[in-house]
C-alpha cells in the first residue's frame, strides 16, 4: 500500500488502531474495541533497537505484511463489490479505477472514511484536527442523493457532496440505496434484477415472516422514479452493531474456537428458526452475509442473531423442486436441517397461512407441501 497517507481506525471516538502503511506501524491503541476481523489476526512488530540480526530484521518485516494483509483485508471487505448491479456507475461517477482489487478498495475505503451502516468504525486521517464520530456517522448527516441515485438507477451524473457515504460500503448484488424517512430513520430500497419480481418476493416473504414466531426485517412495497422497490428499515442501531456470519466464522476459526458450538451457544434458536424458514420458502441465498449476529457496541459482547432478512432469492424453481438441495450447513440437505431443527426449538404459525399470501400457486403448494412434511398447520 506504497503512499497511503497513514490514518486511525475509530469506534465512534475512540482511537482503536494506528496505521501507517509506509512505516509499518500498525499499533493497537485500544484493544477492547478491536474490530473482530482484525481479532488474533495481528503480529507483535520488534522494535527497531530490537533488531540484532538478519533473522530478527526477516521476522519483523513478515509480521509487518501479516498486519497490512488483515488491515487490507479488514478495509477491503467493506467496499462494494465491483460485481453489484450499478457498481461501475458508482466508481464511474466517484472517479475510481474499476480495478477490483484490495488495493484499489482499500482507496475506496479511505475516501469514503471506510463508514458503514452496520457498525460504528471509520477511518480518521492526521490532518483531521477536531473531527469527531457526529460529523461522519452515516445514520444522522445527510446523505449523499447523487450517489444514492446512482447506486439505485444507474445514472450518469455529476458528482457533487461528501464521498462520505454509506452507499460505498453496502454489499449485495442487487441495485440498492439508502433513504432518509420523515422518521429520520434510514431505510434501505432494492431493485430486483428481472423487473420487479425479486422485489415482489421479498415483500412477500416478509409478510409470510410476520405469520412465524421468527424475528425478522420487515420490508414493504415502495416506488422510486415509477420503479417498484422494496425497502426496510436500518437493523442497527448505537447499541447494536452486525458480525456477519463469514466473519463470525473467520473470528472463530482465526482465534481456536469451535464455530459450531459457539454459534449455537449464543442462540441456537435463531439459529434453528432459520433453517425451517429457509426450508419453507426454498431459500437457496443463505450465504455468510445475509445471517449473523448482533454484539453491543460498549461491551463489545457478542449478543443474539440479528433478525431474518434478504428474502429476494426465496422460491426458486429448482429448490421447490428439490427438498434435499443441499444447505450451508453441516453438510446437510435442506430438509435434513429443518427436520433437526423442528425437533429442537418451537417453531409455528402465529396466525393463518392462505392462498392470499403467495404470488402464485407453484409457491403457495411448495409452502404448503413444505409446511405438512413438518407438521406444521397452516391454518
Amino acid at each position: 500500500m506504497d503512499g497511503a497517507k497513514p490514518f486511525t481506525i475509530m469506534m465512534r471516538d475512540t482511537e482503536v488502531m494506528r496505521v501507517d502503511f509506509d512505516a509499518l506501524q500498525y499499533e493497537v491503541l485500544c484493544e477492547k474495541y478491536l474490530p473482530y476481523p482484525l481479532q488474533g489476526r495481528l503480529r507483535e512488530i520488534p522494535k527497531p533497537s530490537e533488531i540484532k540480526t538478519a533473522y530478527d530484521m526477516t521476522q519483523m518485516v513478515v509480521a509487518a505484511r501479516k498486519n497490512e494483509e488483515a488491515v487490507v483485508s479488514f478495509l477491503a471487505n467493506r467496499v462494494l463489490l465491483l460485481s453489484r448491479a450499478n457498481a461501475k456507475w458508482i466508481y464511474n461517477l466517484c472517479h475510481f479505477e474499476q480495478a477490483g482489487t484490495d488495493e484499489q478498495k482499500v482507496k475506496i475505503a479511505m475516501a469514503c472514511r471506510a463508514v458503514s451502516v452496520l457498525d460504528a468504525y471509520w477511518l480518521k486521517f492526521d490532518d483531521d484536527k477536531g473531527l469527531l464520530w457526529k460529523a461522519v456517522d452515516v445514520k444522522r448527516n445527510p446523505l449523499n442523493e447523487i450517489i444514492a441515485q446512482v447506486a439505485l438507477h444507474g445514472k450518469s451524473l455529476t458528482l457533487q457532496g461528501s464521498l462520505v457515504t454509506p452507499e460505498l460500503t453496502t454489499n449485495g448484488a442487487y441495485a440498492k440505496a439508502w433513504r432518509r424517512h420523515s422518521d429520520n430513520f434510514l431505510w434501505l430500497y432494492k431493485l430486483g434484477a428481472n423487473g420487479n419480481t425479486e422485489s415482489r418476493i421479498e415483500v412477500m416473504c416478509s409478510n409470510l415472516l410476520d405469520k412465524m414466531n421468527v424475528e425478522h426485517v420487515h420490508y414493504e412495497a415502495g416506488e422510486d422514479e415509477g420503479k417498484y422497490v422494496c425497502m426496510c428499515p436500518c437493523m442497527t442501531t448505537e447499541k447494536k452493531s452486525v458480525l456477519t456470519g463469514m466473519e463470525f466464522i473467520s473470528w472463530c476459526n482465526v482465534n481456536g474456537i469451535d464455530a459450531d458450538r459457539r454459534m449455537f451457544e449464543t442462540d441456537g434458536e435463531s439459529i434453528y428458526k432459520m433453517w425451517i424458514v429457509d426450508f419453507l420458502i426454498s431459500n437457496r441465498d443463505r450465504h455468510g452475509q445475509n445471517w449473523g449476529f448482533y454484539y453491543d457496541t460498549e461491551t463489545m459482547e457478542i449478543l443474539g442473531c440479528h433478525p431474518l432478512f434478504d428474502h429476494n432469492n426465496a422460491f426458486d424453481i429448482d429448490y421447490m423442486k428439490d427438498m434435499d438441495a443441499p444447505y450451508q450447513f453441516d453438510n446437510m440437505t435442506i430438509r435434513q436441517a429443518a427436520v433437526k431443527a423442528m425437533q429442537k426449538v418451537d417453531f409455528h404459525f402465529t396466525a393463518p397461512i392462505t392462498r392470499a399470501d403467495f404470488i402464485t400457486e407453484r409457491q403457495y403448494r411448495s409452502f404448503r407441501k413444505r409446511a405438512e412434511y413438518l407438521g406444521l398447520k397452516m391454518e
